[in-house]
């Protein structure tokens, strides 16, 4: 069961991820604004340093579906922990970053959450199949 719900986890991230990745890779400044970015403060180096984190968000949208398509048990159980640390950080990161508090903020912040919340969930049914 721990297989199957962490498969499906992974997937839907990458999913999302890739969404991500291509709506940073076109719409950069409009990305920015969305998660609470002032137009005045944008600027060439943070639109480059976004379309960086969008190869990133590639990456994930890559390896995660071959994780969850070739990896054994083990594997996805490390791979589930790594990804809600990693949604965690993200919602820390979000929270303390000097942005306004706009609709784009909530709901990627409330995205990190859910994921995190399904990972964590994900995890605990390995212990009470034991």
């Amino acid at each position: 069961m721990l297989i199957h719900r962490v498969a499906m986890i992974l997937r839907i991230g990458a999913t999302i991820c890739f969404l991500s990745a291509v709506a940073i890779l076109v719409k950069p400044d409009s990305v920015a604004t969305f998660i609470g970015v002032d137009e005045l403060t944008l600027s060439k180096e943070f639109i480059w340093l976004l379309r960086c984190l969008a190869l990133a968000l590639l990456v994930i949208a890559v390896l995660a579906p071959l994780i969850a398509s070739f990896g054994g048990e083990r594997g996805l159980r490390q791979c589930a922990s790594a990804m809600a640390g990693i949604s965690f950080l993200g919602i820390v990161l979000l929270v303390v970053s000097p942005t306004a508090w706009v609709v784009g903020k909530f709901s990627v912040c409330a995205g990190l959450l859910i994921f995190c919340v399904f990972y964590l969930y994900a995890l605990r049914g390995r212990r009470r199949n034991r």
